[in-house]
């Protein structure tokens, strides 16, 4: 066994040198101590502070000056502590020595050495750099990358927001058109179904006219067989109570010809919607050629059927044209500007009481009449009574 009193001056220690040891290499060294003391039997006061001492208290301040004490003190604890911990521990526990040519040729190895490694470790640690720079710049790339690719993706998608707003627009005209073209396409027809159904009704009224003037010849043949008189072209007028509207005899059907023949009776005022009997039946012929037509069958009528027609034009017209009819009471009367045929007869038959006949197809003016009190006969009525 060693003898714990031996002091440091046989082997000198560099307190600087122990003082300056890294962390690792000092608890090294406060490992090698604790297990030295506590392999000797008898210690000293200072020793046993040490060995009993917590490693945490010794690693810095008093507690490392404690221990650095101890060493400088105790060369055979010192030596043992360089056996166990050599390298950088063992030249911390010698005292320098005297420079010689051996001592400066290994100190200059020993710095061309750390320089070697500092310089090697410099040269690692530039590589790092620039591999981490690399890294760097390739994330940013791909940063750069991203951000232009999600540029892009937004400018896609605002042109298909646009593309789908356009298509949205185009859809709802469309529908609106397609509405506007069904509603016209409907009136179109709704129309065509009225003139299909007037027509029919009017095919109607002439087949029972026709029918009815069949029976009512059939009756006078067999009257002149039975020795009656009268001629063959002779048809019985109906006689019909006067008032306003007419009420007809249970016998005839409302707008046939023989209807028309009993309203179409001696004096009675008869309103014509001019164009809309000529339109229907002679359109085949220029404006003037219309109504000289016209005129001209009412012209014939007057004198047979002893009634009063008054003919109404649409629009104005010079009188020089006009033909001088007065002598035959057919009275030709011209809208002014901004007035129609049908509001004038309808004003005509509201400005009289006495019972008057309104010749037109159409069906507006005709509910306009009806409810003023007027007859009305359809103008093929009219002229299968002014023809005969």
């Amino acid at each position: 066994m060693s003898d714990p009193t031996a002091r440091s001056g046989d082997q000198p220690v560099d307190r600087a040198a122990l003082e300056a040891l890294t962390s690792d290499d000092w608890a090294a060294v406060l490992v090698a101590v604790r297990t030295e003391l506590r392999a000797r039997d008898d210690l000293d006061a200072r020793q046993a502070a040490v060995a009993g001492q917590p490693t945490g208290r010794l690693v810095a301040g008093r507690g490392r000056a404690r221990v650095v004490d101890l060493l400088a003190d105790d060369a055979e604890l010192a030596a043992a502590v360089v056996a166990r911990v050599p390298g950088p521990v063992g030249d911390a526990m010698a005292a320098p020595e005297p420079p010689s040519a051996r001592s400066a040729v290994a100190a200059g190895a020993a710095r061309d050495g750390e320089v070697a490694r500092v310089r090697q470790r410099a040269r690692a640690l530039r590589e790092e750099r620039d591999a981490w720079r690399r890294r760097a710049g390739g994330a940013e790339a791909r940063a750069g990358q991203a951000e232009r690719a999600i540029a892009e993706q937004a400018q896609v998608e605002q042109e298909l927001r646009a593309t789908i707003d356009g298509l949205r627009q185009e859809l709802a005209e469309a529908a609106t058109e397609r509405e506007r073209a069904v509603d016209r396409e409907r009136r179109r027809r709704d129309g065509e179904v009225a003139r299909l159904e007037t027509d029919l009704a009017t095919l109607r009224r002439a087949e029972e006219s026709r029918r009815a003037d069949q029976s009512r010849r059939e009756r006078a043949a067999r009257r002149r067989s039975a020795g009656d008189p009268g001629s063959a072209g002779d048809l019985p007028v109906p006689r019909v109570p006067p008032g306003r509207p007419t009420r007809l005899p249970p016998d005839i059907v409302p707008g046939t010809t023989e209807a028309a023949r009993a309203l179409l009776g001696p004096g009675r005022l008869v309103l014509i919607d001019g164009y809309n009997v000529t339109l229907h039946h002679r359109g085949d012929l220029d404006l003037e050629g219309q109504r000289s037509w016209l005129v001209g069958l009412c012209v014939a009528a007057v004198p047979v059927h002893r009634i009063r027609p008054v003919i109404y034009f649409d629009g104005q017209r010079s009188s020089a044209g006009r033909p001088s009819v007065a002598r035959q009471a057919v009275q030709v009367r011209f809208t002014s500007e901004g007035i129609t045929a049908d509001d004038e007869l309808v004003l005509a038959v509201e400005a009289t009481d006495e019972p008057v006949v309104v010749v037109t197809d159409d069906r507006e003016l005709s509910e306009r009449v009806t409810a003023s009190g007027a007859d009305v006969i359809g103008t093929v009525a009219f002229l299968g009574v002014v023809r005969r």
